[in-house]
């Protein structure tokens, strides 16, 4: 019992500290970057928080979600023939492109900052990042339908 609470504590604290993350980058920094209106510096070491806080939850929200789905029961009948099943398997799928659009945004953005230029890397990333934010929301709605009762779903 104390385990299973404390993975789905860190499952759901990375799940919300990733997904702040990259709304805080979105909606806070990328105006600012792509108006140039900071650093390459700090975008970059901004961009690079953001990878690190990614790659991170990415890992301990893979493994917490596992254990949390191998202790509920999870079988590949369930996963693949009911709805919570269904919704576990689209979180997944959120998941792998939440941390795929924000490595492949960081890189480009990376790519410019590099060269010490900060529009452009910024306007190159601006795709990917707003793919992550809705990939984040489609994580938040996922779990929260997750936590309705079975009679809801």
């Amino acid at each position: 019992m104390v385990v299973d609470t404390a993975m789905y504590t860190v499952h759901t604290a990375l799940s919300a500290l990733w997904t702040g993350s990259v709304l805080f980058v979105v909606l806070a920094v990328l105006p600012l970057a792509m108006d140039g209106d900071v650093s390459p510096d700090v975008f970059g070491r901004v961009v690079s928080t953001l990878q690190w806080v990614t790659r991170a939850s990415a890992l301990l929200t893979l493994l917490s979600g596992g254990y949390l789905a191998v202790t509920g029961g999870y079988t590949v009948d369930r996963l693949t023939g009911t709805a919570g099943g269904y919704l576990v398997v689209a979180m997944v799928l959120l998941w792998l492109g939440l941390a795929a659009v924000v490595e492949i945004g960081s890189a480009r953005a990376q790519r410019g900052i590099d060269e010490r230029k900060i529009r452009q890397p910024a306007r190159d990333a601006r795709p990917f990042y707003l793919t992550a934010v809705a990939l984040s929301v489609g994580l938040l709605v996922v779990s929260g339908l997750l936590g309705m009762p079975p009679a809801f779903l």
